[in-house]
């Protein structure tokens, strides 16, 4: 949609769509064969009817919206069509059409969150003893079943394990972990499964085209993918966006309905990042983030795109059910330029970011420091890079510009000679020293507490006062988890330089011994600018970078 969109427009479009009931009702299937996406639970319930062999209990589990409470509801006409049992219910005969209005007395939707105490559930106990008034079989199809009370489950119970014989129990939940192991092993168990993007694009194609709503392929892809397999959600949006949009409906119409997912923002993102360009990765977050886009949801996206050229680089066919065929044919195509183990590096990254910026409160910078720590790969002295830098090498997927980089770190101005860290020190500790054997000490305590990963990675040694470390962390609450297992850290500085330190935690950003102004600053100021972006970085250290980043964004 483009131009100006007033109410007087919108309210038109909602009346030209407005039908009395949604989308979703009006195509509800009707018989097994009009369920999409559920070829194992129609094959099965299908040759259980044919074969006579009903089963007193059914639980349907899966997520929203992939036809859980739509098969029950076709269960119970195929039980109690006049024709029935049949897997084929004629949805015409008087059951049939009582079922379908909702007004057949012998067929009963309870809603379990509404439903789930032992009250209700001891009157539901007395009422099934009773025989049906006009059907072969009462049908209780009970929603949501995760939601009762122990007591309600319990109590519900006796009558699931030994039910009259012309009573059927249809449980349909999407949490089937929450109910009791005694309930769940007293039931066929059925599951549905998230319906693939593909279907659920050629479904609802083909329903927009019998209500005459002009939409194209790339606004029913990103329908689908905000409905994260949910028919029942896609089918609510494309209502939503017909009633929207003036003229036919485009990918930019879903983003202004509905908002932007940031998923665009990660395929650009992941484009630089093949490209190493750390400019053009800080200028798509900052584009983002005017967008209002969640960055703790971009992360999620990042990680997403991450998984799917990790599965197209092992077997493309993967991709089919979770990308429409254009979208898997990309990752494809993207996974070339990436190693697998730079793959896990990047989703170890971000997968830290998003467990730290949900403490941090700081989701953009810690995105920012893990995009930028893949792009410096040639920097980072950690064995995950250097285990990345010799994939690329022997794989031959690193950019021409930065091969040098990567096959020797450029030499830092004014060198300070590093000492390596040995079991044992010599001489009195400084802090130069403890610096140096950093990465070993944090090695030895995530080894011992891997939880521990993503907090110790933001900190920085900052000075010994007499036998103290103090250790610089980011925020307070840092500081309060890092405190609680100080003996760890202690343990591990004395096995790293074999000295005796008391750690002590402080809130700030620690900053290395350079004149005002230094080459981390520039570097942050370069690469806003966007001026020789790969160069300066190769020449400074990207851990003063993020430092200056964090002390920016306070």
């Amino acid at each position: 949609m483009q131009g100006k969109y007033t109410p007087r427009q919108a309210r038109r479009n909602a009346e030209k769509y407005y039908r009395g009931v949604s989308l979703y009702r009006t195509w509800r299937p009707k018989t097994f064969a009009d369920l999409v996406g559920q070829d194992a639970v129609v094959r099965t319930l299908t040759s259980a009817l044919e074969s006579g062999k009903l089963a007193h209990a059914y639980l349907f589990s899966g997520p929203r919206g992939s036809g859980k409470t739509s098969a029950a509801k076709i269960l119970a006409r195929c039980i109690d069509c006049v024709n029935g049992p049949t897997a084929t219910p004629d949805n015409t005969c008087e059951n049939c059409r009582a079922i379908l209005a909702g007004t057949a007395l012998d067929v009963l939707e309870i809603d379990a969150a509404s439903n789930r105490g032992i009250d209700e559930i001891r009157a539901l106990r007395d009422a099934v003893k009773f025989a049906p008034s006009a059907m072969r079989m009462k049908v209780y199809i009970i929603d949501e079943a995760h939601m009762l009370t122990k007591e309600g489950a319990n109590a519900f119970l006796k009558t699931l394990e030994e039910p009259p014989p012309h009573v059927v129990f249809i449980l349909a939940t999407t949490e089937p972990e929450k109910l009791p192991v005694t309930i769940l092993s007293r039931c066929q168990r059925y599951a549905f499964r998230r319906i693939a993007i593909p279907i659920m694009i050629e479904r609802m194609r083909e329903i927009a085209a019998a209500e005459g709503i002009a939409i194209d392929h790339a606004a029913l892809s990103a329908i689908a993918y905000r409905a994260d397999g949910g028919l029942r959600d896609a089918l609510t949006m494309l209502e939503q966006a017909a009633a929207f949009a003036d003229g036919e409906i485009t990918s930019e119409t879903i983003d202004l309905a509905f908002g932007a997912t940031g998923r665009n923002f990660a395929g650009a993102l992941l484009d630089q990042l093949i490209a190493r360009d750390a400019n053009a990765v800080l200028k798509s977050i900052d584009d983002a983030s005017d967008t209002g886009t969640d960055m703790q949801v971009l992360i999620r996206n990042l990680i997403a795109e991450f998984r799917n050229l990790l599965v197209g680089r092992i077997d493309g066919e993967l991709l089919a059910r979770d990308l429409a065929p254009e979208d898997a044919e990309r990752a494809v195509d993207r996974g070339k330029h990436f190693t697998q183990v730079q793959i896990i590096r990047a989703l170890r990254l971000l997968t830290d970011a998003l467990a730290t910026a949900r403490s941090s409160g700081h989701p953009r910078l810690e995105l920012e420091t893990a995009l930028l720590r893949y792009v410096f790969t040639a920097e980072d002295t950690t064995l995950d890079a250097l285990s990345a830098r010799v994939s690329a090498l022997e794989e031959g997927t690193v950019p021409q510009r930065v091969a040098s980089a990567v096959l020797q770190p450029p030499a830092k101005a004014a060198p300070e000679p590093q000492p390596k860290a040995q079991p044992k020190s010599s001489g009195p500790v400084t802090i130069q020293k403890v610096r140096a054997a950093w990465e070993s000490v944090l090695m030895k305590v995530e080894s011992e507490k891997q939880s521990l990963r993503g907090e110790l990675r933001r900190t920085m040694p900052d000075a010994i006062e007499g036998n103290a470390l103090i250790v610089k962390v980011p925020n307070a609450l840092s500081a309060d988890v890092l405190k609680d297992n100080a003996q760890l850290v202690q343990t591990a500085i004395r096995e790293a330089l074999g000295v005796e330190l008391k750690v002590k935690f402080q809130t700030g950003s620690a900053q290395p011994s350079r004149a005002k102004g230094g080459s981390a600053a520039r570097t942050a100021a370069s690469l806003q600018d966007g001026a020789e972006a790969m160069k300066t970085a190769s020449n400074d250290d990207p851990d003063e970078l993020f430092s200056y980043l964090n002390e920016r964004i306070k």
